[in-house]
């Protein structure tokens, strides 16, 4: 057996068998004829994948950790060209980056945030996110404001790539929102609806800050557009093809009715969790990761905050759906009890609307999030049997509960009182 950067080959009885690595990460077994072996089956190159070829993944994917070393020493003297940082000390990849390349860069003059942006592909797409980072730190939000390059741009295209620099905001971040403890969880809906309130102060201003792509609206105003990426999934994944498609069909007739066009609408974060969220204490410290921020229902951002906190007691919807919509409607109160305060209180029909975006939550950070996280290069220690075991558990709930909210639908109970 030998290995090159991304082949790896070895000689049976009567085939020479070679498993090459693209750059997207994807594993192809082609085979040539020679005097030996048995061929082997789509079952044993599948096992040898996940087991031999393991480390041979490890070796060459660009995470493994001498590529990663080399990936951060490149990224450090790249942005030093155009940013004055100070003396770099550390550096470090931040997990949790689905989208983007994302380090913490620990240097003489602070600590900062290198992103290798994925999603804003041009620097006038992120002039127009400092602004509103801007705006929003102006008027007492917390986030991760751009810093400016020496040349006075907040981005900087290098070899091809686009990199800007954030703010670290300091505080605890919590991966599993089952770490939060009862103050910070009511902290995090307080402080959403401080959020929403100042955001719709900027959609005044008139000004586009975010460009309209990957945003969860774009596939959940548009079943259809849900529809044609679903018919891309392997026919392995057609199993669940009834069950997606029964909850498109509800999402249709939901966004025809009229008491869509009625939504409040303003500038949502679009993937408003515990892990986008830093804490001092229990206090909320800061609000970061703007990849899917668009001009959208504000009640997506309510539901996707709310389902996030109540899984951490109650677990996924379809394992207690009573226990769930109960610590559900806790952390929904808690965020309709700020915005009633503040003068912007939920409206009948966006409570109406909740079936409808745990619906499109589900989709999108469930099914077809389970099925791109097989395309995601591993992390360090992860093996491929690993992720495939995360990646099937996380499709396997989210069907489950999509069918649990299609039976509380079905029966006629109200997820939120539209008059507590």
């Amino acid at each position: 057996m030998a290995a090159d950067h991304k082949n790896l080959f070895w000689h049976g009885k009567e085939n020479a068998h070679i498993i090459q690595l693209s750059d997207a990460g994807d594993v192809n077994h082609s085979r040539t004829r020679t005097a030996r072996g048995p061929i082997l089956t789509s079952r044993m190159v599948e096992a040898i994948a996940n087991d031999t070829i393991t480390l041979f993944l490890k070796m060459t994917r660009a995470d493994s950790p001498t590529a990663l070393a080399r990936r951060k020493r490149h990224i450090v003297e790249v942005v030093s060209r155009h940013y004055d940082l100070g003396s770099c000390r550390r550096t470090s990849r931040l997990t949790g980056g689905v989208l983007n390349e994302v380090y913490l860069a620990e240097t003489s003059q602070g600590d900062f945030v290198i992103r290798v942006n994925r999603v804003r592909s041009s620097i006038f797409e992120i002039e127009r996110l400092s602004s509103f980072l801007s705006y929003l730190g102006y008027r007492g939000i917390p986030v991760d404001e751009l810093v400016p390059a020496a040349d006075g741009q907040v981005a900087a295209e290098m070899d091809g790539e686009l990199f800007s620099v954030h703010r670290y905001i300091r505080g605890t971040v919590y991966t599993n929102p089952g770490e939060l403890n009862g103050n910070q969880a009511a902290n995090v809906m307080t402080f959403l609806a401080h959020y929403h309130s100042t955001a719709e102060g900027y959609c005044n201003h008139g000004d586009l800050a975010v460009r309209d792509g990957l945003l969860p609206v774009m596939y959940t105003e548009n079943p259809d557009s849900l529809r044609e990426r679903l018919k891309d999934l392997p026919k392995t994944e057609q199993v669940a093809e009834s069950a997606v498609d029964h909850a498109i069909d509800w999402l249709a007739g939901f966004f025809a009715s009229g008491a869509y066009r009625e939504l409040n609408r303003t500038w949502i974060h679009g993937d408003f969790r515990s892990c986008n969220v830093a804490f001092d204490a229990d206090r909320v410290s800061g609000l970061f990761d703007w990849d899917l921020l668009c001009n959208g229902p504000r009640i997506f951002d309510v539901v996707v905050a709310s389902a996030d906190l109540a899984r951490t007691i109650a677990g996924p919807l379809s394992r207690d759906p009573d226990l769930w919509r109960r610590d559900f409607a806790r952390h929904f109160g808690a965020y309709r009890k700020e915005a009633r305060r503040l003068g912007t209180d939920i409206t009948e029909p966006e409570v109406k609307s909740i079936p409808g975006f745990l619906i499109a939550d589900t989709i999108l950070s469930g099914v077809l999030f389970a099925l791109h996280l097989r395309r995601l290069p591993l992390k360090p220690c992860e093996s491929a049997s690993q992720r495939r075991q995360r990646s099937d558990r996380l499709h396997t709930e989210s069907i489950s509960d999509l069918a649990a909210i299609d039976s509380l639908i079905a029966s006629g109970r109200e997820m939120i009182s539209a008059h507590p």
